[in-house]
């Protein structure tokens, strides 16, 4: 199943899109980098030719030949850019990419390679929702608990609370959260509903 996203950001050429059957777009033009994605807080910049970045759970670029890939069961599919310039990026984020800092870590590189912070927009995709990720204290020491929710004496956290107060305490306040949750909707992989190893992809990409 394709599952297209372009039309929440409504940015020309601007392409987010998601396969939950291990197909991949059909992009003549555009070369896909991927990451071997393990739950970090590690962040690079896509320079060269590499396509594929180890042990990495977020990638930025301003080259506009390249596709971002990333795949998600339950973790947050996190996508950056930014509408004045042709920045970029996607990050992978479950709870201990939030807790290791994968966003603060990206908001330092950015920062670092002089990108501005101010134009860029958030679009949270398709995420397990805090009514279906419960979590044990030793999870919850984390995090402030005003990002979780008490029912039947069980603790919920809310993965795309957390990351929305990352982003706004950097000024970032153009998010979208696309609030479909992977654990609810039967079409997405759920790891935490299916002990899956199944993946869906998506990816963020420009084209002419």
């Amino acid at each position: 199943m394709w599952i297209d996203y372009s039309k929440e950001i409504d940015i020309k050429n601007l392409n987010i899109i998601f396969n939950t059957n291990n197909q991949t777009p059909l992009l003549s033009d555009n070369t896909i980098v991927s990451m071997e994605q393990i739950h970090s807080n590690h962040v690079k910049l896509v320079t060269g030719s590499n396509k594929l970045y180890n042990s990495t759970d977020a990638l930025f670029t301003s080259n506009n030949a390249v596709a971002l890939e990333i795949k998600v069961a339950d973790c947050m599919p996190i996508f950056l850019f930014d509408r004045n310039s042709s920045l970029f990026g996607a990050i992978h984020a479950g709870w201990k990419g939030l807790a290791e800092g994968i966003i603060e870590n990206s908001m330092i590189l950015l920062k670092k390679n002089n990108f501005k912070l101010d134009g860029i927009t958030v679009l949270i995709g398709p995420s397990i929702s805090q009514k279906n990720f419960e979590v044990q204290n030793d999870v919850m020491s984390y995090f402030d608990p005003k990002f979780s929710i008490v029912k039947d004496e069980k603790i919920f956290l809310s993965l795309q609370e957390v990351a929305i107060d990352k982003f706004t305490s950097y000024g970032i306040h153009n998010i979208i959260d696309i609030n479909e949750c992977t654990y609810d909707n039967l079409n997405y992989h759920s790891y935490r509903r299916d002990k899956t190893d199944r993946r869906m992809k998506g990816w963020i990409y420009y084209n002419e």
